[in-house]
């Protein structure tokens, strides 16, 4: 059995009627952000992170710098 939709104004009409018989309307919390993203992990922008590591170097400043940062 399906319910019969209120239209504008009966629903305008019944908030009327809640109102002034004493009803308050409250606002609900917030829910849980629902919000889909392209990629599961958000990872912030830093320039501290060198993304060159697992590269091969290309000259001896880049083997030394990669020698002493990995380990």
């Amino acid at each position: 059995m399906k319910k019969k939709e209120m239209s504008r104004v009966e629903l305008n009409e019944a908030t009327a009627k809640f109102l002034a018989d004493g009803g308050k309307v409250t606002k609900l919390p917030d829910g849980p952000d629902t919000r889909r993203y392209a990629y599961g992990v958000r990872v912030p922008i830093s320039n501290n992170v060198d993304l060159t590591l697992g590269v091969d170097p290309a000259n001896k400043k880049q083997v030394s710098a990669f020698e002493r940062n990995s380990l």
